[in-house]
């Protein structure tokens, strides 16, 4: 009898070990994908209508890729950004913002008034990034790269790189832009690609960390840019995204559960599952890429999380904002 019950306390033990080692399968969720938005009076008009048609909605939080006005004849002025963040803190889920190239590299543009990007940046971080939390009514702390490594004092500067969780997926907003990433400009901000793309890089390290542990189901990641999925690879060869695509990648490999990887830039809702790279068009069967409806077109997207999904994580469809 002693034998027996050794026997059903040392199976029990192993079925819980096992258990226990498995990811935690997430309740379904939702949350809103949106950027590229208010490049003209019409699109400011709407804007609002289209976040209070989100706040209506059961969502956990929205995400907006950058991009908040024109990339012309939009100066980036200090006014500009508080309107922003006064009109994102309508939300009333919490608002998740990472910046576009519309909103500092465009900056230099004469018709923006030939501002500094890297200043325009750095205001960019005072104002959206002071706090470790999100924007909106119901806001949501966040974990951001410049606490992570903090004895770091070039990539302590990226606050703007944030991290959170939510039901079993590990989410994170990346700072990489259109305009070929800020690369081609001049030396000062050569060297500010550089860095950055060394702190992107140690970011998804981080996140990829984070989502090998126990419990954890997939990931999201979100940025600006469009990488170059619809050109040819010799030209993402040479592009500013090269080294960080290659990092996601190789990653996104070796990690092997689902992950979403979300953008803006050019505008046009679309959804590639799987993912294909733009480096060689090799497709990448665990990851779903899904762009964000964008200027002219005032819309968002509804993504959500399912664990009954056969083909991945993530549900996504248009979320229905019909302008009046």
């Amino acid at each position: 009898m002693f034998v027996i019950r050794q026997l059903f306390l040392t199976s029990l033990f192993v079925l819980l070990a096992g258990c226990a080692a498995r990811p935690t399968v997430p309740a379904a969720f939702s949350f809103a994908l949106m950027g590229d938005q208010q490049y003209n009076a019409r699109e400011e008009a709407l804007f609002p209508q289209m976040l209070d048609a989100v706040s209506k909605e059961q969502l956990e939080f929205v995400v907006h890729v950058g991009d908040f006005k024109a990339g012309g004849n939009a100066p980036c002025t200090d006014a500009l950004f508080m309107q922003r963040k006064t009109e994102f803190n309508r939300s009333r889920h919490a608002f998740i913002y990472t910046p576009g190239d519309n909103d500092w590299v465009d900056c230099r543009r004469t018709s923006n008034g030939a501002s500094d990007p890297l200043e325009r940046l750095a205001k960019l971080r005072e104002v959206f990034f002071s706090e470790s939390r999100s924007l909106g009514q119901n806001t949501i702390a966040l974990t951001l790269q410049s606490e992570m490594f903090h004895g770091d004092p070039v990539i302590a500067r990226y606050r703007e790189n944030a991290m959170w969780l939510q039901g079993g997926i590990v989410f994170a907003t990346f700072n990489i832009q259109g305009s070929n990433d800020n690369l081609g400009f001049d030396a000062a901000n050569d060297r500010e690609h550089e860095e950055r793309t060394r702190a992107n890089i140690e970011w998804l390290n981080a996140v990829v960390k984070r989502a090998r542990e126990p419990g954890i189901a997939g990931v999201a990641i979100f940025l600006q840019a469009n990488p170059g999925f619809e050109v040819q690879p010799a030209d993402v060869a040479k592009s500013g995204f090269r080294l960080f695509l290659e990092a996601f990648e190789e990653r996104a490999t070796s990690l092997g559960k689902p992950i979403l990887f979300a953008h803006g830039d050019t505008h046009q809702y679309r959804v590639d599952r799987p993912y294909v790279s733009p480096l060689d068009k090799r497709p990448i069967p665990n990851v779903t890429r899904v762009e964000t409806f964008g200027s002219p077109v005032v819309n968002w997207v509804k993504i959500t999380v399912d664990p009954n999904l056969k083909n991945g994580l993530f549900f996504i469809q248009p979320g229905g904002f019909a302008p009046p």
